[in-house]
């Protein structure tokens, strides 16, 4: 895609002042702007200039369509802003889901790809750092998985070497991360 190329998306939520809001322009490559955002715990995101999400309100089931539907540059963001509002192992987790994909994509300039790669590996560190327990949920709100283990995975595949976790074999056969 070329850096100019933006998609309109078509949400519904509820701005900071309570009115509702519509349709904002999100870029189809990331450029960030700080150079931690999206990384727990820095706040940038709702800063960066280029966040639609910064001055009103997501809701949580905006921010899973944003997830299923809008693209890895908007359900960054989303993530992001979430996580900033409100940190969660999750939220972080699935931020650092889209820039591993943002990467794998290359949904940003050549010049920034070793920079999304990095951020992508500090997000899920900080997750398994600050949110080791965490667990993601299917949409009965039932428990689907923890978030450890696919976290060191996607450090790996990333090319880094996670920061106190290991992988092993769990007694079921199943490749599960604990801490070193």
């Amino acid at each position: 895609m070329h850096a100019g190329i933006v998609i309109s998306l078509l949400l519904t939520g509820c701005a900071a002042d309570g009115e509702l809001w519509a349709g904002e322009a999100i870029p189809a490559e990331l450029h960030l702007a700080f150079p931690d955002e999206g990384v727990y715990p820095d706040r940038s995101v709702l800063d960066d200039p280029a966040n639609p999400f910064a001055d009103g309100a997501l809701l949580d089931a905006t921010v899973w369509e944003l997830q299923a539907n809008g693209g890895n540059v908007a359900a960054f963001y989303a993530w992001a802003t979430a996580g900033a509002r409100g940190a969660t192992g999750e939220r972080q987790y699935y931020a650092a889901l889209d820039l591993k994909a943002i990467y794998q994509r290359q949904q940003t300039s050549p010049d920034e790809l070793p920079v999304v790669r990095d951020r992508a590996i500090r997000g899920f560190q900080a997750m398994l750092d600050h949110f080791p327990e965490a667990v993601t949920y299917d949409v009965t709100g039932t428990i689907a998985y923890e978030l450890a283990t696919p976290s060191v995975k996607a450090i790996l595949e990333l090319g880094g070497e996670p920061v106190g976790w290991i992988l092993v074999m769990g007694p079921d056969g199943t490749t599960v991360a604990v801490p070193r």
